[in-house]
C-alpha cells in the first residue's frame, strides 16, 4: 500500500472519531491534544509524509479504535506503530 493511501486512510479514521486534524507548517513535531473539549491532532506539513504518517498513527493509538471497522492492512500498520511506540 502506498504511503499516501495510508495517510488518507488514517485521516479517514480520525474523521470517524470526530478528531480535528490541523495541518500546519513550522518548527514543531506534532501530536494530539484536547483543546476546549475538542480532540485535535496537529501535523507538520514541513515534515516528510513518512513522519506525518507516524505522528498520525501514534496519535490515533491514544484513542479507542475498537469501535471502528478498520481494514486489516491499516490495522496491521497501526499494530506495527503501536509496537514501535512501546519500544521507543
Amino acid at each position: 500500500m502506498k504511503i499516501k493511501t495510508i495517510y488518507k486512510k488514517l485521516n479517514d479514521i480520525a474523521n470517524q472519531l470526530n478528531i480535528k486534524i490541523i495541518k500546519g507548517k513550522g518548527n514543531f513535531k506534532g501530536g494530539s491534544c484536547v483543546y476546549k473539549e475538542e480532540n485535535i491532532i496537529v501535523l507538520n506539513h514541513n515534515k516528510p509524509i513518512e513522519d506525518r504518517v507516524r505522528n498520525l498513527a501514534f496519535s490515533l493509538l491514544e484513542f479507542n479504535l475498537n469501535t471502528l471497522d478498520i481494514e486489516s492492512k491499516i490495522e496491521q500498520i497501526l499494530k506495527e506503530y503501536e509496537y514501535i511506540k512501546e519500544n521507543i
